[in-house]
């Protein structure tokens, strides 16, 4: 009987394993009622990515919106990918639905730079609460004034290196926004654009900013066995590229919050990420505990975080501002004019100017809304979503196609064309601003270093045209030569290397002169 009853029991276990599995399948297999977005056909699991732009998917993106609607579902090697190009669908999707919708996809891309430390691109959860906390802390709209002073003794320090190497543009907009961040996040001051810090994180970002893109992830995790090749071998050089960027950041991340640890070792330091964080954290508890030094952890990822993000992307609008200004003399010259009317030639404008110069606040919003830094901004479903009647499976990657947004022809007409105008009210006033979703993202991972940006780029762009004019360059018979807009391609953007002219405004300007007029800015 024994056996018997032995049998029976393994015999009845057996079925029901098999019915388990086959309900598992079929489960699993069996399409959801609601129907995915519509999307362009495509080949099996290869997915329909055969077609798009990749140097600028966004183009491709938008061009599919056109016949599929502003949801479109894209697949490639497996993977679903939902294309928000709507700002109405993004908000509902991203703000709304933020719960959901707040995750980032794992790419490997992240770990192969040595950028896995960046909260920008980190999976939503405690640790990435961890660092918003400190963001926010020093970056919130409030806190950043204090940051004022130093940015427009930077501004200033620009204006004479952009009058004595006026062709070193590029140079002197990354020592601008690389000084200002590099101060607010480690109180560090660096001595010169020459500075080490500078040039490691200029490396990384000419490195990373070509290969953290989802395309190139999703590839590299499919086939993980690419990572097994030599670096000679045909199209594996990116491996070579990688090393480098892991290798220098791994470097700037420590040096950069070891410089500012002995300040705070030494009570020699001021106000700055650092600083606030590590003062909030010693109130709560000065034992260095595990949760004390987890912070601190976080804390040093969290601040690296904000120096490579802020450098580049203020580097690129400012980029954009002196390229659009050689495209846009007439621009310029109208901002210059309300420059003179409100404050004059004998001092330089200052952010109390701000609001009596609603023109160069409308140049700056044009410039996001022209070119956005990041036209495609990743997020991740973290469970099976419907909206608008739409099935989203869980771990979908959601690109929101800010570029598709911002070119909106129905709400910005003439979208290719450069009109400040459209942000200003019949007397000449601001509109209320529209521009912050389709600059900075959306939901819970709307950029918290905005706050700290918009006055980083408003200082610069202000003061320029407060003192030069940008001008198209000359050929050898003094005839302008025509400039043509073009950009990089990848996760972020900017323009590509151009020529312009940059002299001063006043006539008889030198040196001296310029010395003359920034002391009597001083704030």
């Amino acid at each position: 009987m024994v056996p018997s009853t032995i049998a029976c029991t393994i015999a009845f276990g057996c079925i029901i394993m098999v019915i388990y599995y086959i309900a598992k399948r079929y489960l699993r297999n069996t399409r959801p009622i609601f129907p995915f977005p519509p999307g362009p056909p495509g080949l099996p699991w290869i997915g329909n990515v055969i077609g798009i732009d990749t140097d600028a998917p966004w183009l491709t993106y938008r061009d599919w919106a056109r016949t599929y609607g502003d949801i479109v579902r894209s697949r490639l090697l497996g993977k679903d990918i939902i294309i928000i190009n709507s700002e109405m669908m993004a908000k509902e999707l991203l703000d709304n639905h933020s719960r959901n919708n707040s995750d980032r996809p794992y790419f490997i891309t992240n770990d192969l730079c040595g950028l896995d430390f960046n909260s920008a691109l980190m999976p939503y959860g405690d640790r990435w609460r961890l660092h918003r906390r400190f963001f926010h802390q020093t970056f919130r709209g409030d806190a950043v004034q204090r940051f004022l002073p130093f940015q427009h003794v930077k501004a200033c320090q620009f204006l004479l290196q952009l009058f004595n190497t006026p062709t070193q543009l590029d140079e002197h907009i990354f020592g601008y926004t690389s000084s200002v961040i590099l101060k607010s996040t480690y109180d560090y001051d660096p001595p010169s654009q020459d500075d080490e810090l500078i040039k490691i994180v200029a490396k990384v970002q000419e490195i990373a900013l070509s290969l953290v893109r989802p395309d190139v992830a999703i590839i590299i995790s499919t086939f993980p066995t690419l990572l097994k090749l030599p670096a000679w071998f045909p199209g594996m050089s990116f491996k070579t590229e990688m090393a480098i960027a892991r290798k220098l950041t791994r470097q700037y991340v420590e040096t950069a919050f070891e410089y500012s640890l002995k300040r705070v070792r030494d009570c020699s330091i001021t106000s700055s990420m650092v600083h606030d964080a590590i003062q909030t954290m010693e109130a709560k508890g000065t034992v260095p505990d595990e949760l004390w030094l987890k912070g601190l952890k976080g804390l040093k990822d969290a601040a690296a975080t904000a120096f490579l993000a802020a450098s580049e992307t203020s580097h690129s609008v400012l980029m954009t501002f002196f390229l659009l200004m050689v495209l846009n003399p007439a621009a310029q010259e109208k901002a210059q004019a309300q420059i003179d009317a409100v404050v004059g030639k004998d001092r330089l404008p200052t952010m109390d100017d701000r609001p009596l110069l609603p023109f160069i606040d409308a140049i700056f919003r044009e410039i996001l809304r022209y070119s956005p830094v990041v036209p495609l901004f990743p997020h991740a479903a973290l469970d099976d979503d419907v909206y608008r009647g739409f099935y989203i499976p869980k771990g979908a990657i959601l690109i929101a196609n800010l570029w598709s947004m911002a070119h909106d022809e129905t709400r910005y007409p003439n979208p290719h064309s450069f009109i400040p105008e459209r942000f200003l009210n019949d007397d000449g006033s601001l509109k209320p601003n529209d521009t912050e979703h389709i600059a900075f993202g959306f939901g819970r991972r709307i950029c918290v270093g905005r706050h700290f940006a918009d006055t980083s780029v408003w200082a610069v762009i202000a003061n320029v045209l407060a003192v030069f004019k940008i001008l198209r360059p000359l050929d050898e018979n003094g005839v302008e030569i025509p400039v043509e807009p073009k950009f990089t391609t990848g996760l972020g953007i900017r323009p590509l290397p151009f020529q312009c002219r940059i002299v001063p405004r006043m006539p008889g300007m030198d040196g001296e002169k310029l010395e003359e007029l920034i002391a009597a800015s001083a704030i």
